[in-house]
């Protein structure tokens, strides 16, 4: 077997198939951002708000909501992580940030509720993800 067919298994990747750094593909864009930001911020205008809500105790979801954070720190995007103690509390933090007009952005850090079924037939997560308001959507 020849070193690139080793490689492609040894990495799980499909016959030919190529990693893509994604720093590289972002870069432009961030660029972009941090640049539209510091002209909003030279006419007294306050950088974009994104707020995380967090209710669960998943690791994984945890560094995400860190990483969110670091990156808008890093792009001058002010980023709020708002920690719910309760899941059951999640539907009235939601609705909070969609009413905030300081907020442009919300991201829910998932799983809250899994598969569990709500009024709708779907499960509780998929509703609190269509109650985040279309003018604060960000995934």
């Amino acid at each position: 077997m020849s070193s690139e067919k080793t490689a492609d298994a040894a990495n799980n990747w499909a016959p030919g198939a190529q990693k893509i750094d994604a720093t590289s593909i972002a870069k432009p864009f961030r660029e972009e951002i941090r640049t539209q930001i510091q002209k909003l911020k030279e006419v007294g205008i306050e950088a974009p708000l994104l707020v995380g809500l967090l209710a669960n105790s998943d690791p994984a979801a945890k560094k995400y909501a860190e990483w969110t954070g670091r990156a808008c720190k890093a792009d001058g995007i002010r980023y709020e992580l708002r920690e719910i103690d309760d899941a059951i509390d999640v539907e009235n933090a939601l609705r909070d940030a969609n009413d905030d007009p300081r907020v442009h952005g919300i991201i829910v850090y998932y799983p809250i509720f899994g598969q569990v079924e709500s009024f709708s037939g779907e499960s509780q997560d998929d509703y609190l993800r269509d109650t985040v308001s279309h003018k604060c959507d960000v995934e």
